[in-house]
């Protein structure tokens, strides 16, 4: 299934210099830059007079390149190169920014997601795998240097996340409502001359054809119920909590008129937490990464979603959707560790690309039956409804038998 037109230079790897700036690199990029835009965007979009409905359907849009491409980008990835995917994200996904940064309407927006869309399925994965075999050229077990690189990444993300939130706040306040989303687009266009001009492409065993590496991601999802697992688990995070999210941003700004310092500093509170939980498991990650505990995140998201129905305050809100923003901090470690474990390292950017663009699919088809059945206006009742769908889920997890980690390989973020 695979060619071994690199094999014979598996050996002889990049140099300590090449190592080391394909490390600063993967740190410097994971910093979430487009977190700046977050706290202006649902202001944006009621701004220009959009209501929840046609919110959903711009998110809608956004998804459509994603179902469509998902999976052969990441194939792509697999078989071309991790770094002219991930170069292409950041161009592709900035000029989407910069269709809402000179746009003021549903049309302009829904240029500018789709581009973003298209964008985005060039670097689901590309990123990690690059920098799992830049290590691989080094080491014969990658897997432990990985998951510290893995798990500092994060820690840098989140944090850069909750100070970027609250400056996107300040600066849209102080000045532009807009200038968040043009600095978006400036730090898009810069990471990708970043990645472009820095990164030194590590020799590999490439799949055979993109076809050769679907074919293998697919398998292996078939075939290990672990992986199956973690599917459920990644969905309940990006699918449902993300669709509450927005509707819980939605009555943050509609119920207790929030501005958007105010969401700014929210999202910060929201970001520092997911970082704390990162942290927390860190080093115990070969240890949680076992059915009882994705269990827990699943029932956790779906009893915090339920919760915030009945939720009758600003505060009380706020403290609710922490619980979320604990599970958020988790599931990435937790999954990967497990997903590491389990499937080849050739196969990396193709089987992330899978499990996203089942969630794509289901988050497009959940926000469809949402505009079907007129419930854009219903916040509280999307929100509920994502946890009974979450809650749900969790019992289907049920049917799965309990598996850890194997003790005889290291977790890759120990």
């Amino acid at each position: 299934m695979f060619s071994n037109r690199n094999q014979s230079e598996r050996h002889v790897g990049l140099t300590q210099e090449q190592l080391d700036r394909n490390i600063r690199i993967f740190q410097i990029t994971g910093i979430d830059i487009t977190v700046l835009l977050v706290p202006v965007l649902a202001l944006v979009w009621i701004g220009a007079g959009l209501t929840f409905s046609e919110m959903l359907v711009l998110q809608g849009i956004f998804m459509i390149p994603i179902l469509l491409l998902e999976v052969p980008s990441g194939s792509f990835a697999d078989y071309w190169s991790r770094k002219g995917c991930t170069t292409l994200f950041h161009v592709i996904f900035g000029a989407g920014i910069f269709f809402y940064a000179i746009g003021d309407s549903f049309i302009m927006f829904a240029i500018g997601d789709l581009l973003a869309g298209i964008g985005i399925t060039f670097k689901t994965g590309s990123d990690t795998a690059l920098i799992y075999d830049s290590l691989a050229t080094k080491e014969s077990n990658p897997n432990g240097q990985f998951g510290k690189l893995v798990s500092n990444r994060m820690t840098i993300m989140f944090g850069a996340s909750a100070l970027g939130a609250i400056l996107g706040g300040i600066i849209a306040t102080v000045t532009l409502l807009k200038l968040p989303i043009f600095l978006t687009f400036l730090g898009h266009m810069g990471f990708a001359l970043l990645v472009a001009l820095g990164y030194t492409e590590p020799p590999r065993i490439q799949a055979k054809s993109p076809k050769a590496a679907i074919m293998a991601a697919v398998n292996s999802l078939s075939l290990k119920k672990e992986l199956q697992l973690v599917l459920i688990v990644m969905i309940s995070g990006m699918v449902f909590s993300n669709i509450a999210f927005w509707a819980s941003q939605h009555v943050f700004i509609n119920d207790y008129a929030v501005d958007a310092l105010g969401m700014g500093f929210i999202l910060a509170i929201f970001n520092i937490t997911a970082g704390i939980s990162s942290l927390a498991i860190r080093s115990r990650v070969s240890q949680l990464a076992n059915f009882p505990m994705l269990f827990l995140l699943i029932l956790v998201d779906g009893v915090y979603l339920l919760g915030l129905i009945v939720g009758s305050s600003l505060v009380g809100v706020i403290v609710l959707s922490l619980f979320g923003q604990l599970t958020r901090g988790s599931r990435t470690p937790l999954t990967q560790a497990i997903v590491q474990d389990k499937i080849s390292s050739v196969e990396r950017a193709t089987f992330s690309s899978l499990i996203s663009l089942v969630g794509s699919f289901l988050y497009f088809a959940f926000s469809g039956v949402i505009n079907l059945f007129e419930l854009s206006r219903q916040e509280s009742l999307v929100i509920g409804f994502s946890g009974i769908i979450v809650c749900i889920a969790g019992f289907i997890a049920l049917s799965y038998n309990d598996f850890r980690v194997k003790d005889s390989r290291r977790s890759v973020f120990q």
